[in-house]
Protein backbone atom coordinates (compact mmCIF):
# COMPACT_ATOMS: atom_id res chain seq x y z
CA UNK A 1 0.00 0.00 0.00
CA UNK A 2 3.19 2.57 0.57
CA UNK A 3 4.12 2.53 -3.17
CA UNK A 4 0.64 4.41 -3.66
CA UNK A 5 0.59 6.72 -1.04
CA UNK A 6 -0.90 5.08 2.06
CA UNK A 7 1.56 3.62 3.89
CA UNK A 8 2.59 5.43 7.09
CA UNK A 9 3.65 9.08 6.17
CA UNK A 10 4.92 9.81 9.77
CA UNK A 11 7.89 6.96 9.37
CA UNK A 12 10.92 8.39 7.68
CA UNK A 13 13.24 5.63 6.57
CA UNK A 14 16.59 4.79 6.98
CA UNK A 15 19.26 7.35 6.53
CA UNK A 16 22.70 7.59 5.92
CA UNK A 17 25.61 7.23 8.22
CA UNK A 18 27.99 10.73 8.74
CA UNK A 19 31.02 8.10 8.58
CA UNK A 20 29.87 5.93 5.47
CA UNK A 21 33.44 6.93 2.84
CA UNK A 22 31.80 9.18 0.04
CA UNK A 23 31.33 6.56 -3.28
CA UNK A 24 31.41 7.65 -6.57
CA UNK A 25 28.65 9.51 -8.45
CA UNK A 26 27.46 6.33 -10.26
CA UNK A 27 27.13 4.10 -7.71
CA UNK A 28 25.19 6.89 -5.70
CA UNK A 29 23.02 7.62 -8.53
CA UNK A 30 21.45 4.24 -8.92
CA UNK A 31 21.54 3.52 -4.90
CA UNK A 32 19.47 6.33 -4.66
CA UNK A 33 17.30 5.23 -7.68
CA UNK A 34 17.18 1.54 -6.54
CA UNK A 35 16.37 3.04 -2.98
CA UNK A 36 13.82 5.73 -3.74
CA UNK A 37 11.96 3.33 -6.60
CA UNK A 38 9.10 2.97 -4.96
CA UNK A 39 8.51 6.45 -4.21
CA UNK A 40 9.45 7.58 -7.41
CA UNK A 41 7.02 5.76 -8.84
CA UNK A 42 4.61 7.16 -6.08
CA UNK A 43 5.84 10.94 -6.93
CA UNK A 44 5.20 9.89 -11.00
CA UNK A 45 1.39 8.88 -10.27
CA UNK A 46 0.89 12.04 -7.98
CA UNK A 47 2.05 14.08 -11.14
CA UNK A 48 0.59 12.19 -13.75
CA UNK A 49 -2.65 13.68 -12.61
CA UNK A 50 -2.53 16.94 -13.43
CA UNK A 51 -0.43 15.62 -16.53
CA UNK A 52 -3.68 14.51 -17.77
CA UNK A 53 -5.59 17.22 -17.08
CA UNK A 54 -3.34 19.31 -19.35
CA UNK A 55 -3.15 16.36 -22.11
CA UNK A 56 -7.12 16.42 -22.03
CA UNK A 57 -7.10 20.85 -22.65
CA UNK A 58 -4.19 20.05 -25.53
CA UNK A 59 -6.73 17.82 -27.50
CA UNK A 60 -9.90 20.09 -27.10
CA UNK A 61 -7.85 23.17 -28.41
CA UNK A 62 -6.73 20.77 -31.29
CA UNK A 63 -10.24 19.75 -32.20
CA UNK A 64 -11.18 23.51 -32.47
CA UNK A 65 -11.70 23.85 -35.84
CA UNK A 66 -9.39 27.52 -36.08
CA UNK A 67 -6.37 25.79 -37.62
CA UNK A 68 -4.41 28.15 -39.75
CA UNK A 69 -1.23 27.23 -42.02
CA UNK A 70 1.75 30.06 -41.32
CA UNK A 71 4.34 30.03 -44.22
CA UNK A 72 8.15 30.62 -43.19
CA UNK A 73 10.69 32.03 -45.60
CA UNK A 74 8.61 30.63 -48.00
CA UNK A 75 10.06 27.37 -47.11
CA UNK A 76 8.09 25.62 -44.00
CA UNK A 77 4.36 25.41 -43.95
CA UNK A 78 3.03 25.39 -40.25
CA UNK A 79 0.26 24.60 -38.50
CA UNK A 80 0.59 27.29 -36.20
CA UNK A 81 -2.62 26.72 -34.25
CA UNK A 82 -1.12 22.98 -33.62
CA UNK A 83 2.42 24.00 -33.20
CA UNK A 84 1.72 27.16 -30.50
CA UNK A 85 -1.44 27.12 -29.27
CA UNK A 86 -2.25 23.76 -28.90
CA UNK A 87 0.66 23.70 -26.29
CA UNK A 88 -0.73 26.18 -24.06
CA UNK A 89 -2.23 24.03 -20.99
CA UNK A 90 1.74 23.12 -20.62
CA UNK A 91 2.03 26.81 -18.89
CA UNK A 92 -1.05 25.31 -16.16
CA UNK A 93 1.24 22.36 -15.77
CA UNK A 94 4.23 24.29 -14.74
CA UNK A 95 3.11 25.07 -11.00
CA UNK A 96 3.15 21.10 -10.42
CA UNK A 97 6.60 20.69 -11.69
CA UNK A 98 7.95 22.64 -8.25
CA UNK A 99 6.39 19.62 -5.97
CA UNK A 100 8.61 17.30 -8.38
CA UNK A 101 11.71 19.56 -7.81
CA UNK A 102 11.08 19.42 -4.01
CA UNK A 103 10.74 15.78 -3.51
CA UNK A 104 13.74 14.20 -6.17
CA UNK A 105 16.17 17.53 -4.75
CA UNK A 106 15.60 16.09 -1.57
CA UNK A 107 16.03 12.19 -2.88
CA UNK A 108 19.74 13.56 -4.38
CA UNK A 109 21.31 15.27 -1.43
CA UNK A 110 19.46 11.78 0.05
CA UNK A 111 17.39 13.30 2.46
CA UNK A 112 14.01 12.46 3.35
CA UNK A 113 11.20 13.28 1.56
CA UNK A 114 7.25 12.51 2.61
CA UNK A 115 6.47 12.34 -0.85
CA UNK A 116 2.34 13.43 -0.84
CA UNK A 117 2.56 16.17 1.33
CA UNK A 118 6.05 17.69 0.24
CA UNK A 119 4.95 17.75 -3.30
CA UNK A 120 1.85 19.77 -2.58
CA UNK A 121 3.13 22.19 0.02
CA UNK A 122 6.00 22.78 -2.98
CA UNK A 123 3.27 23.32 -5.48
CA UNK A 124 1.38 26.03 -3.09
CA UNK A 125 4.65 27.47 -1.74
CA UNK A 126 6.12 28.28 -5.03
CA UNK A 127 3.37 28.35 -7.72
CA UNK A 128 3.58 31.04 -8.64
CA UNK A 129 7.49 31.26 -9.53
CA UNK A 130 6.71 28.55 -11.53
CA UNK A 131 4.27 29.80 -13.22
CA UNK A 132 6.25 33.05 -14.34
CA UNK A 133 8.91 30.35 -15.69
CA UNK A 134 6.18 28.02 -17.77
CA UNK A 135 5.23 31.17 -19.74
CA UNK A 136 8.71 32.73 -20.37
CA UNK A 137 9.20 28.57 -21.58
CA UNK A 138 6.57 28.82 -23.79
CA UNK A 139 7.05 32.44 -25.10
CA UNK A 140 11.24 31.20 -25.56
CA UNK A 141 10.02 28.74 -27.32
CA UNK A 142 7.65 29.88 -29.67
CA UNK A 143 10.15 33.12 -30.72
CA UNK A 144 13.61 30.56 -31.17
CA UNK A 145 10.91 27.77 -33.57
CA UNK A 146 9.85 30.91 -35.32
CA UNK A 147 13.83 32.17 -35.63
CA UNK A 148 15.27 29.24 -36.12
CA UNK A 149 12.77 27.82 -39.24
CA UNK A 150 13.41 31.61 -40.71
CA UNK A 151 16.83 32.01 -40.72
CA UNK A 152 16.98 28.04 -42.05
CA UNK A 153 15.05 28.42 -44.93
CA UNK A 154 16.71 32.16 -45.74
CA UNK A 155 20.09 30.49 -45.42
CA UNK A 156 19.88 29.00 -48.99
CA UNK A 157 19.70 32.83 -50.13
CA UNK A 158 22.99 33.69 -48.34
CA UNK A 159 25.67 32.55 -45.84
CA UNK A 160 24.95 35.63 -43.63
CA UNK A 161 22.22 33.78 -42.50
CA UNK A 162 23.63 31.08 -40.47
CA UNK A 163 25.18 34.20 -38.16
CA UNK A 164 21.55 34.12 -36.55
CA UNK A 165 20.43 30.86 -37.06
CA UNK A 166 23.43 29.37 -34.86
CA UNK A 167 23.45 32.01 -32.32
CA UNK A 168 19.47 31.34 -32.13
CA UNK A 169 21.09 27.92 -31.40
CA UNK A 170 23.08 28.72 -28.81
CA UNK A 171 20.36 30.80 -26.84
CA UNK A 172 18.25 27.43 -27.08
CA UNK A 173 20.74 25.87 -25.17
CA UNK A 174 22.01 27.95 -22.74
CA UNK A 175 18.17 28.25 -21.94
CA UNK A 176 17.88 24.53 -22.06
CA UNK A 177 20.79 24.38 -19.34
CA UNK A 178 19.70 27.23 -17.13
CA UNK A 179 16.32 25.57 -16.67
CA UNK A 180 17.94 22.81 -15.12
CA UNK A 181 18.92 24.69 -12.26
CA UNK A 182 15.86 27.07 -11.69
CA UNK A 183 13.37 25.01 -10.39
CA UNK A 184 15.89 23.46 -7.38
CA UNK A 185 16.81 27.32 -6.64
CA UNK A 186 13.12 28.26 -6.71
CA UNK A 187 11.77 25.50 -4.22
CA UNK A 188 15.51 25.64 -2.25
CA UNK A 189 16.06 29.63 -1.81
CA UNK A 190 14.23 32.76 -0.73
CA UNK A 191 15.53 34.83 -3.93
CA UNK A 192 13.96 37.02 -6.15
CA UNK A 193 13.04 35.77 -9.63
CA UNK A 194 15.32 37.85 -12.07
CA UNK A 195 18.22 36.66 -9.48
CA UNK A 196 17.38 33.42 -9.90
CA UNK A 197 17.69 33.43 -13.52
CA UNK A 198 21.01 35.53 -13.63
CA UNK A 199 22.21 32.41 -11.18
CA UNK A 200 20.77 30.16 -13.49
CA UNK A 201 22.84 31.73 -16.55
CA UNK A 202 26.01 31.64 -14.66
CA UNK A 203 25.64 27.81 -13.59
CA UNK A 204 25.45 26.89 -17.54
CA UNK A 205 28.69 27.93 -17.67
CA UNK A 206 30.17 26.82 -14.35
CA UNK A 207 28.58 23.49 -14.69
CA UNK A 208 28.71 23.09 -18.69
CA UNK A 209 30.01 19.33 -18.45
CA UNK A 210 26.88 18.26 -16.30
CA UNK A 211 24.58 20.15 -18.29
CA UNK A 212 25.98 18.50 -21.54
CA UNK A 213 25.72 15.26 -20.09
CA UNK A 214 22.10 15.36 -18.99
CA UNK A 215 21.76 16.51 -22.18
CA UNK A 216 23.19 13.78 -24.04
CA UNK A 217 21.43 11.50 -21.66
CA UNK A 218 18.21 12.94 -21.53
CA UNK A 219 18.41 12.86 -26.28
CA UNK A 220 19.41 9.00 -25.84
CA UNK A 221 16.36 8.35 -23.36
CA UNK A 222 13.64 10.59 -25.87
CA UNK A 223 15.47 8.53 -29.10
CA UNK A 224 15.07 5.38 -27.96
CA UNK A 225 11.70 6.15 -26.15
CA UNK A 226 10.28 7.17 -29.64
CA UNK A 227 12.35 4.46 -32.08
CA UNK A 228 13.18 1.52 -30.83
CA UNK A 229 10.69 -1.16 -31.32
CA UNK A 230 9.66 -2.96 -28.55
CA UNK A 231 7.87 -6.24 -29.87
CA UNK A 232 4.28 -6.23 -30.28
CA UNK A 233 3.93 -4.40 -26.94
CA UNK A 234 5.53 -0.77 -28.02
CA UNK A 235 2.86 1.09 -26.97
CA UNK A 236 2.31 -0.87 -23.66
CA UNK A 237 5.32 -0.34 -22.43
CA UNK A 238 4.87 3.31 -23.59
CA UNK A 239 2.50 3.55 -21.62
CA UNK A 240 3.61 2.39 -18.65
CA UNK A 241 6.44 4.08 -18.75
CA UNK A 242 4.67 7.48 -18.65
CA UNK A 243 2.12 6.46 -15.99
CA UNK A 244 4.52 5.30 -13.54
CA UNK A 245 8.17 6.93 -14.42
CA UNK A 246 9.24 8.87 -16.62
CA UNK A 247 8.75 12.20 -15.44
CA UNK A 248 10.07 11.48 -11.81
CA UNK A 249 13.06 9.90 -13.47
CA UNK A 250 13.66 12.30 -15.38
CA UNK A 251 13.42 15.18 -12.97
CA UNK A 252 15.80 13.23 -9.95
CA UNK A 253 18.19 12.83 -12.94
CA UNK A 254 18.56 16.71 -13.48
CA UNK A 255 18.69 17.28 -9.75
CA UNK A 256 20.80 14.82 -8.87
CA UNK A 257 23.76 16.13 -11.67
CA UNK A 258 22.96 19.46 -11.00
CA UNK A 259 22.21 19.68 -7.52
CA UNK A 260 26.22 19.70 -6.60
CA UNK A 261 26.95 22.90 -8.28
CA UNK A 262 24.14 24.68 -6.70
CA UNK A 263 25.43 23.29 -3.37
CA UNK A 264 28.87 24.58 -4.15
CA UNK A 265 28.16 27.72 -5.52
CA UNK A 266 25.38 29.04 -3.54
CA UNK A 267 24.70 26.75 -0.22
CA UNK A 268 28.24 26.31 1.23
CA UNK A 269 28.99 30.15 -0.57
CA UNK A 270 26.03 30.93 2.29
CA UNK A 271 27.36 28.72 5.01
CA UNK A 272 31.22 30.33 4.79
CA UNK A 273 29.30 33.66 5.01
CA UNK A 274 27.33 32.72 8.05
CA UNK A 275 30.26 31.11 10.03
CA UNK A 276 33.30 33.21 9.63
CA UNK A 277 35.05 31.08 11.21
CA UNK A 278 35.67 28.19 8.20
CA UNK A 279 38.59 28.89 6.31
CA UNK A 280 37.51 29.97 3.05
CA UNK A 281 38.99 28.59 -0.29
CA UNK A 282 41.95 30.06 -2.03
CA UNK A 283 39.48 31.39 -4.62
CA UNK A 284 36.24 32.30 -3.41
CA UNK A 285 32.90 32.12 -5.33
CA UNK A 286 32.54 35.90 -5.26
CA UNK A 287 36.32 36.03 -6.94
CA UNK A 288 35.28 33.14 -9.34
CA UNK A 289 31.48 34.42 -9.99
CA UNK A 290 31.17 37.67 -8.95
CA UNK A 291 27.56 38.89 -8.14
CA UNK A 292 26.53 35.72 -7.24
CA UNK A 293 25.53 36.44 -3.82
CA UNK A 294 25.72 39.69 -2.72
CA UNK A 295 26.84 40.97 0.05
CA UNK A 296 25.19 42.71 3.49
CA UNK A 297 25.85 45.58 4.95
CA UNK A 298 28.46 45.61 8.09
CA UNK A 299 24.68 46.93 9.83
CA UNK A 300 22.49 44.56 7.92
CA UNK A 301 25.16 41.48 8.67
CA UNK A 302 23.47 40.08 11.56
CA UNK A 303 19.92 40.10 9.71
CA UNK A 304 21.12 38.53 6.69
CA UNK A 305 22.43 35.07 7.44
CA UNK A 306 20.73 32.32 6.01
CA UNK A 307 19.43 29.76 7.69
CA UNK A 308 17.26 26.42 6.56
CA UNK A 309 13.64 26.39 7.35
CA UNK A 310 11.39 23.70 5.71
CA UNK A 311 13.99 22.85 3.26
CA UNK A 312 14.55 26.06 2.09
CA UNK A 313 17.31 28.92 2.89
CA UNK A 314 16.04 31.98 3.98
CA UNK A 315 17.50 35.23 5.76
CA UNK A 316 17.01 35.75 9.32
CA UNK A 317 15.38 39.01 8.39
CA UNK A 318 12.62 37.55 6.45
CA UNK A 319 12.10 35.79 9.50
CA UNK A 320 11.50 38.22 11.09
CA UNK A 321 9.59 40.28 8.98
CA UNK A 322 6.89 36.97 9.21
CA UNK A 323 8.22 35.60 5.70
CA UNK A 324 6.65 32.28 5.81
CA UNK A 325 6.54 29.82 2.95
Amino acid sequence: MGLFGFGNYDKPGPGVSKDEPPKAAPIRFFEIFARKFSKLVQLNLIFILPTIVAFILMIAIYMAPTHYMVIIANVFEVDAWASFVVPLPLILLAPFTAGLAFVTRNFAREEHAFVWSDFWDAVKGNWKYFLLNGAICYLVFTMLTFAVLYYYGMSSSGWIYYIPLWLCVVVAVVFLFAQYYLPIMFVTFDLKFSHAYKNAMIFTVAGFGRNLLVTVILCLMLFAFLNIPLLNITLLVYVLLLLFLVFSFVSYLVSFAVYPVIDRYMIQAAKRMENSEVDKPSTTVEEEFPGLFSQPSEDDEDEDKYVYVNGRLIKKSDMKDGHQD
